[in-house]
C-alpha cells in the first residue's frame, strides 16, 4: 500500500511505511513520532544552532555556556523518559462493527500504578493507514494518585471497509520539560469490521419472475404475523377445528370455517461482480497504480455499496435474499427474516475483495443449485463482455427475471445499450449520481 509522506502519522503501523524498511530508519522514525514533541523539535534545532556557534565562536566569548544549559535539559528529559515511563493499568471497550467514515467511540479507563505521576495522554498505537484517531493528538487524563482511576472517550474514523486489527494504545507524558514524551506501549489487540457506506433505498423496481418461494409465513420472525383471511365457508370433513368461526356458526346454525390464503415470499438473488482485470504488477508483486486501475477499484467500491443498499431494501421488504460474491473466496448467504440479518450480509461485503479472474464460473454452479426457487436475480456488473452476457443469458433461459445494474466509469468492452438481452432490464449508475445519494433504482 502506497501512503503519501504527509499522511503517515505517528499513530500508523510502521509496517505500512512506504520508505522506512530498515531497523535504523524505523528506530529514528519512532523516536521522531513517539518521543519528540513539537516543542522538542524546535528546541533540537536551537540546540544544534548553539552547538555550531559554540564550536565556531571565539574562545574569548563563553558561547558554549548556553549550549551546555540546553544539553543539560536534554539529558534530564532523556533520563526521565528512560527511567520513569508511565505505569498504568488500561482497559478499552468498543463496538466490533462500524461503517465507513463513521467515528467509532472507544471508551478507555486507566488506573495509575505509581505513587505519583504527571498528567497522561493516550493515543491509539499501530493503526492501519485507513484509520485516523479522533482527536489526532489523543485524549488527556487528569493528575491521578496511586490506584486512582479515570475514564475518557476517543474515536477512530475509518476511511475504508474491511477487517482491521487494533493493536493497542500508547500512554505518554511530556513531563518535565515538554520536549520529549516518556511513553509506554500497551498492546490490547482487538478486531474491527468496517462496513461499506450506503444510502438506504426508498424504491427498488424489481422485475417480476415466474417463481415464488413457498412457505413464507414460516420464515416470519415477528409475533403477530398470520395468513391472510380471504373469507368463510361451510365446514368440510378434514378442516382444522381451530379455523371454525364460532360467531358465524351460531348465526347460521351450521359449522362455518375461516378460509386463509397461504402467503409467499419472493426470493431474490443478488450477485456482485468482483472481476477487475490484472493491469500489471511491479517487481515486488504489487498491483501497479494507474488511472484505469484506480477507476476500476473505485467502481468496485461503489458496486459493493450498492449491493449493501439493495440487500438492505430487500430485507426491509421481507424478501428472501441470496447474496453471491466471489473474490479469492466464494460467498453465499441466504438472508431473510429469522434466517439471517442484514449485519451478516454486511459482514461479507466488508471483506469481499476484487478478483483478477472472472468469478462467474465459480458462482454459477452454486447459483443454479438454488435458481429453481429464485424469483428474480439482481446483478451488479463492472463491465459488459461476452462472458457476462452469456452468464446473464443462461439465467434468463432458466426462467428467472433479471435486473442488471452497471457501475462503471470507463468505456464498456461491449456496448450494453445495443444488446437485446438487456432491453428494459438495466440501469446505469454514474459516479455523480452515486455521490449525490441513490434513492431509487
Amino acid at each position: 500500500m502506497r501512503i503519501a509522506w504527509p499522511e503517515f502519522a505517528g499513530t500508523r503501523d510502521i509496517d505500512y511505511h512506504p520508505l522506512f524498511r530498515g531497523y535504523l530508519s524505523r528506530s529514528v522514525w519512532r523516536f521522531y513520532t513517539h518521543a519528540l514533541t513539537p516543542t522538542g523539535l524546535w528546541f533540537a534545532g536551537l540546540t544544534t544552532l548553539l552547538g555550531f556557534v559554540a564550536i565556531s565562536g571565539s574562545l574569548d566569548l563563553p558561547l558554549f555556556i548556553p549550549f551546555c544549559y540546553a544539553s543539560g535539559i536534554w539529558a534530564g528529559a532523556f533520563f526521565y523518559m528512560l527511567v520513569f515511563p508511565p505505569r498504568v493499568h488500561i482497559q478499552a471497550a468498543h463496538a466490533n462493527r462500524v461503517g465507513v467514515d463513521e467515528i467509532l467511540p472507544v471508551d478507555v479507563e486507566i488506573q495509575q500504578l505509581r505513587r505519583w505521576a504527571p498528567p497522561l495522554c493516550i493515543v491509539p498505537h499501530g493503526l492501519h493507514p485507513a484509520m485516523d484517531p479522533v482527536p489526532p493528538k489523543g485524549v488527556d487524563f487528569p493528575l491521578l494518585g496511586r490506584e486512582e482511576r479515570s475514564r475518557a472517550r476517543l474515536g477512530l474514523r475509518c476511511k475504508k471497509r474491511g477487517l482491521f486489527r487494533l493493536k493497542g494504545f500508547r500512554v505518554q507524558s511530556d513531563f518535565p520539560y515538554g520536549i520529549l514524551h516518556a511513553y509506554r506501549i500497551y498492546p490490547l489487540e482487538s478486531s474491527l469490521l468496517v462496513y461499506p457506506r450506503f444510502t438506504s433505498l426508498s424504491h427498488f423496481q424489481l422485475p417480476v419472475g415466474r417463481r415464488y418461494q413457498p412457505g413464507g409465513i414460516a420464515f416470519a420472525s415477528s409475533l403477530g404475523d398470520s395468513f391472510e383471511l380471504i373469507g368463510t365457508r361451510e365446514y368440510r370433513e378434514g378442516d382444522n377445528p381451530r379455523d371454525i368461526d364460532w360467531r358465524a356458526t351460531g348465526r347460521l346454525n351450521k359449522p362455518v370455517v375461516r378460509e386463509y390464503r397461504e402467503e409467499y415470499f419472493l426470493r431474490v438473488a443478488v450477485i456482485l461482480d468482483t472481476h477487475i482485470p490484472d493491469v500489471g504488477r511491479d517487481a515486488l508483486g504489487r498491483v501497479r497504480s494507474s488511472p484505469t486501475s484506480r477507476s476500476l477499484k473505485e467502481a468496485f467500491e461503489r458496486a459493493v455499496s450498492l449491493t449493501a443498499a439493495v440487500s438492505d431494501k430487500m430485507a426491509r421488504d421481507d424478501y428472501l435474499v441470496d447474496l453471491f460474491a466471489a473474490g479469492p473466496n466464494l460467498y453465499h448467504l441466504t438472508a431473510g427474516r429469522s434466517i439471517a440479518y442484514l449485519d451478516q450480509i454486511l459482514d461479507i461485503l466488508a471483506c469481499v475483495e476484487e478478483s483478477p479472474i472472472a468469478p462467474f464460473a465459480t458462482i454459477e454452479p452454486e447459483l443454479f443449485d438454488h435458481l429453481a426457487q429464485v424469483t428474480a436475480v439482481v446483478c451488479l456488473l463492472l463491465d459488459w463482455d461476452e462472458t457476462r452476457r452469456a452468464f446473464i443469458q443462461r439465467i434468463q433461459d432458466s426462467g428467472a427475471a433479471v435486473k442488471v445494474i452497471f457501475v462503471r466509469d470507463e468505456p464498456f468492452t461491449l456496448d450494453p445499450n445495443f444488446d437485446d438481452a438487456l432491453l428494459g432490464r438495466s440501469r446505469f449508475i454514474t459516479r455523480e449520481e452515486f455521490d449525490q445519494g441513490i434513492q431509487e433504482i
